[in-house]
C-alpha cells in the first residue's frame, strides 16, 4: 500500500507532486490515471508524514492547503 498527500479543492482531490524543474512541491488534480504516475507516493505512512511535516515547515503556500495523508488506493478508479 502506498500513501499520498492530498488536499481537497471544490470536492476534487489534489495530490502533492515533486517538481524537478522548480525543485519544489505543487498540487495536481487526481482526475485521471495519468495523474497517479506524476504524484508523490510513499510506501510507508511514516515516510509520507515526514514529507508532510517538511512541507508544513518550509512551504507556506502548500501548508495553507490543509494537506492530509491518505491511502493511494482510495483514489484509484
Amino acid at each position: 500500500m502506498s500513501y499520498v498527500i492530498v488536499s481537497w479543492k471544490s470536492g476534487t482531490p489534489h495530490a502533492v507532486r515533486a517538481c524537478g524543474d522548480t525543485n519544489s512541491f505543487k498540487l495536481i488534480p487526481l482526475d485521471s490515471d495519468v495523474a497517479f504516475n506524476k504524484i508523490f507516493s510513499h510506501p510507508y505512512r511514516a515516510g509520507a508524514q515526514q514529507i508532510l511535516t517538511w512541507i508544513n515547515k518550509n512551504n507556506e503556500e502548500l501548508a495553507d492547503q490543509e494537506l492530509s495523508i491518505y491511502d493511494e488506493c482510495q483514489f484509484r478508479k
